[in-house]
């Protein structure tokens, strides 16, 4: 049974991964010579450990976890399946891998929340998604509050958070019915940056887009970035994908796109209860 700190039992995957907490009525013994290979974890009030990131010929050292979305052309989103949700007809926490166009992993993400929620509300389920950076530290929190699918009147919306606690941005439904239409809203400002819109005549926005759909990200009548959900034949699995067509758009707002792309993501593509 999976344990409710879904960010302590998430597993990674060879790019990144995450010791399990040992018992603390087992300590733990060392019958040979061991290397250590990472320095102990600063605690909250503590800066951040610096993420070294490579892009072309220059190196430069973020601040915080989500600058190294930053000159990225794209990001992947995958999800990964667990054996007991195959055999069950309830879901469990999901888990994903953000990856970078090269298909390393950039961000690994785990989904909190109660049984009772996913048992009962679905893909409408309130949750928190822990995106953690190559550090083993957290970078994005999304917080998703109770809305159900089935009802478009209820508008449904993500907060995108950043350690230790402050507000980046908001994604906000607006309500819409014939097109899906989403604001993306600054944190400080709470004024709309950017606008996310969906298949233009999909009818009932919530039962009928497809499995394959393409969102464009716009702001000023310019596109800044798309989002599409498609089949990826070498990985037998569907992939929401990010595509940032503007090279200048900040990590704030790419993190803010990214938080728009996971709540497109439980609101049209998990129909899974």
């Amino acid at each position: 049974m999976l344990q409710n700190d879904a960010v302590r039992t998430l597993q990674y995957d060879s790019e990144i991964r995450v010791a399990q907490q040992q018992s603390p009525t087992e300590p733990r013994v060392y019958d040979s010579h061991i290397s250590i290979t990472s320095q102990p974890r600063p605690g909250s009030e503590a800066p951040r450990i610096p993420l070294p990131t490579v892009t072309g010929s220059r190196t430069f050292m973020p601040l915080s976890g989500y600058d190294c979305l930053a000159d990225l052309p794209s990001v992947h989103i995958e999800q990964t399946f667990e054996l007991n949700e195959s055999l069950t007809a309830v879901s469990s926490e999901n888990r994903y891998v953000v990856r970078s166009p090269l298909g390393d992993a950039v961000f690994a993400a785990s989904e909190s929340s109660t049984e009772n929620n996913r048992l009962l509300w679905g893909a409408g389920r309130p949750f928190q998604m822990h995106l953690l950076d190559k550090t083993h530290q957290e970078a994005l929190v999304f917080r998703k509050k109770f809305a159900l699918g089935s009802m478009c009147c209820q508008a449904k919306s993500l907060e995108i958070w950043i350690p230790p606690g402050n507000v980046l941005g908001r994604v906000v439904q607006s309500p819409t019915f014939m097109q899906p239409e989403f604001f993306i809203e600054d944190g400080n400002t709470g004024q709309p940056v950017f606008c996310v819109e969906g298949p233009a005549n999909s009818g009932f926005c919530c039962f009928c887009l497809p499995k394959e759909c393409y969102f464009k990200v716009h702001s000023g009548g310019n596109l800044r970035a798309s989002i599409d959900h498609k089949w990826m034949a070498s990985k037998s699995q569907y992939t929401t994908n990010i595509y940032y067509s503007d090279a200048k758009l900040t990590a704030k707002e790419r993190a803010l796109i990214l938080g728009s792309a996971f709540l497109l993501e439980y609101m049209y593509f998990q129909t899974r209860f």
